[in-house]
């Protein structure tokens, strides 16, 4: 995101139909605030979705979802079936079911990456000023470094109980398609299958349902 944005060339709109929210991540309800007020609606009428997480990832939970994404790709299944498994079944139920502990080991960004992000930050609220849209809420806070947290480094290590809730995401997932059995196509058994050559014949298989459905 920081070296290569995803896109160049965003939808043109006029500045008169642009209202630009910053939103403070110390403020949870702030966002609700706001666009309670643009609506014209009393306040407080507006609640968060208490069953929809949004939290980040713990170290040990990402180092888990990194070297699954390298046996993943590594092994050449399609994204469709990364989607539905992975993306929207292990991680959508880990996250959703599992609270981090205080000892459990965060993300800490890293300071160049900081400073990368205040910097591109600075430029788009510049940027957004400009054209004279309406801004709500501090504008400089995108610009803002935070101070680093000095802690001491510590090994992650996932829960077995993580790993499990994980790891039931992605089947819940896998039997939410419809099965159809198949006589296989070869005589040999899994025990003389490669685990790599399981792996294809899983993917492939996983994709051809969610095709069917």
């Amino acid at each position: 995101m920081l070296r290569k944005p995803p896109y160049e060339k965003p939808n043109p709109t006029g500045p008169g139909r642009v209202t630009v929210v910053v939103v403070d991540d110390r403020d949870r309800g702030g966002p609700l605030r706001v666009f309670e007020s643009l609506l014209g609606l009393r306040g407080n009428l507006l609640e968060a979705v208490r069953d929809a997480v949004n939290r980040s990832l713990t170290l040990a939970e990402t180092e888990m979802l990194r070297n699954l994404n390298v046996e993943f790709r590594g092994n050449e299944l399609p994204d469709e079936l990364y989607s539905r498994l992975v993306r929207h079944g292990a991680v959508t139920h880990m996250n959703n079911v599992c609270s981090p502990s205080p000892e459990d080991v965060r993300i800490r960004t890293p300071r160049w990456a900081a400073e990368a992000a205040a910097a591109i930050g600075a430029e788009a609220a510049e940027r957004i000023g400009a054209p004279g849209v309406r801004v709500v809420g501090d504008p400089a806070l995108p610009s803002a470094v935070p101070e680093p947290v000095e802690r001491p480094p510590a090994e992650p290590r996932l829960a077995p109980e993580v790993a499990a809730r994980a790891l039931y995401g992605a089947l819940a997932a896998a039997a939410a398609a419809p099965v159809r059995h198949t006589t296989p196509a070869k005589a040999r058994t899994v025990h003389q299958t490669s685990s790599k050559e399981l792996v294809k014949v899983l993917g492939h298989r996983c994709l051809k349902r969610l095709r069917r459905r």
